[in-house]
């Protein structure tokens, strides 16, 4: 089982803020990840429903298993947990909504790093501005890791929320592995929620 200190049960026990949206900073080794997890657990131990997005795909079965060490109520808690990377939640959103066609015809072959970082984040933009099914809306969303996403990708996450729920962030611009932590401005923070 995983041990908290003192600072990180607060972080998972602090009520949800005015506009639902929150970012947690640390230094790596601090316990970022596994707040996320035991928040992630908590919320589920509430019946509510959680989406865990990271960028890296094999981060989510770490985030997994530490969401199983939490040291909170025990109980099938995964069924309520929606563990994915970032592209692979895009891509669902594409095709739940009945986009398959408009995702295949990005142009993947041209420009992979283009529609990676913006085409696709754009098109699953418009999609849920037209239209934000409930089976693809959760509770709370929660990003591991999130100086490697592009600030438009939070932005699409953030449309899934419900409008009681809330999104976290958790972050360390000193592990940024991918180049996209110089986005994460406190001007662009402010802008995203």
């Amino acid at each position: 089982p995983i041990t908290l200190s003192a600072d990180q049960k607060k972080l998972i026990s602090r009520e949800r803020t005015k506009n639902g949206f929150r970012r947690i900073r640390g230094p790596a080794g601090s316990g970022k990840s596994v707040v996320l997890a035991s928040k992630a657990k908590q919320l589920a131990s509430e019946e509510k429903s959680v989406l865990v997005v990271s960028y890296n795909i094999t981060l989510g079965n770490y985030l997994g298993d530490l969401v199983s060490r939490a040291s909170l109520p025990h109980g099938n808690f995964r069924k309520k947990i929606d563990f994915v990377n970032y592209h692979t939640w895009a891509r669902r959103v594409c095709t739940a909504t009945g986009n398959s066609d408009r995702y295949k015809a990005l142009e993947w072959k041209e420009n992979l790093d283009f529609v990676l970082s913006h085409s696709l984040p754009s098109l699953v933009n418009t999609i849920l501005e037209e239209d934000c099914p409930e089976s693809l809306q959760y509770d709370a969303v929660l990003v591991d890791e999130g100086q490697d996403f592009k600030l438009e990708w939070w932005k699409t996450l953030t449309k899934v929320v419900r409008d009681t729920g809330e999104a976290i962030l958790v972050a360390d611009k000193t592990q940024d592995l991918y180049g996209s932590a110089s986005a994460w401005t406190e001007d662009a923070m402010t802008s995203a929620g």
